[in-house]
């Protein structure tokens, strides 16, 4: 470790998340490869389009949430079934008819095989199958790095809602979740805040503009190390309807956005700067690559890289 190179109050990565197939289940791993796109291997390396080649997902299609599925990435192996909670609750629209639709397993293939016949009797239209190996389909096209979260934040997010942990890591789906730091410790990577409080107006000249650091821009998104790989925080992710349904019956949560926003503005600590957020929707950070990649692993310190 080079001197620049600072412990970020002993964290550690905690838990590593890969979700193969776009907005279906993820799997849990000891360890990943940092592909030089920044992506994690098997990371989004699949989704679902219709037939006129439109992206299938949770946000369009609610019973995706009823779908479980488990994967042997070795064997690129899916077993789908449908989630019994889902059926119980009722809550998403069509769901009854998916009763009588069994446990299957399917190999990977791009194109219309595997798996995309029993998706497409379960979500009620045709779909095909896409496969990136190379970087995988990340939401956010200019931040293609794993999503980073840390565990203090998810447990907190649970506490105002009423969910567990679980629940919580199902419905925001981040890939590296950090241990040992307070809840949303991850916004400093991304919006940090001015490190010194510029002086008070008052004690300016009378001739200088009303706010002279107006125009400063803010601090710039800071860069971190994991294992053998660098990345740099881009920004606080923008939060869709996903999160506020129930993962695994798709049951809305009622007034979730709302609720969220007016405890995230409560809670917003001093060393955030959110003034450029828009809105307060967020949770956990994007990243991108800071070099060409490597392996990270469970207990692998986080070191904050400064220059």
């Amino acid at each position: 470790m080079c001197s620049s190179d600072l412990p970020t109050h002993m964290l550690t990565l905690d838990l590593i998340t890969l979700y193969p197939v776009k907005s279906l289940d993820g799997v849990n791993v000891a360890e990943a490869r940092v592909l030089p796109s920044g992506a994690l291997e098997n990371d989004r390396r699949w989704r679902l389009v219709d037939m006129e080649g439109r992206v299938v997902n949770a946000k369009r299609t609610p019973l995706c949430h009823a779908i479980r599925a488990e994967f042997a990435l070795d064997e690129r192996l899916v077993t789908l079934s449908i989630d019994p909670a889902a059926l119980a609750a009722a809550a998403i629209p069509g769901v009854d008819r998916l009763k009588n639709l069994g446990r299957d397993s399917f190999h990977l293939l791009p194109g219309p095989e595997g798996p995309c016949g029993w998706l497409s009797e379960a979500l009620g239209l045709g779909v095909l199958l896409q496969e990136r190996p190379d970087g995988g389909f990340p939401d956010d096209r200019d931040a293609p790095g794993p999503t980073l979260i840390s565990t203090a934040s998810l447990e907190e997010v649970g506490r105002w809602f009423g969910f567990d942990l679980a629940e919580s890591r199902r419905r925001f789906r981040a890939n590296l979740e950090i241990g040992g730091c307070d809840a949303f410790w991850e916004d400093t990577l991304a919006s940090p805040a001015a490190a010194v409080a510029p002086p008070s107006l008052l004690d300016l000249p009378p001739d200088l503009p009303a706010d002279p650091y107006a125009d400063l821009p803010p601090p710039e998104p800071r860069e971190f190390s994991i294992g053998e790989a660098r990345f740099r925080a881009t920004n606080v992710c923008r939060r869709c309807i996903v999160p506020s349904r129930d993962s695994r019956t798709g049951a809305v949560t009622a007034h979730f956005r709302d609720a969220f926003e007016a405890r995230r503005g409560r809670g917003m600590r001093a060393d955030v700067d959110a003034g450029g957020w828009g809105s307060l929707y967020r949770l956990g950070v994007n990243t991108t690559i800071g070099g060409t990649g490597g392996r990270i692993a469970l207990s692998d310190r986080v070191f904050e890289l400064r220059r």
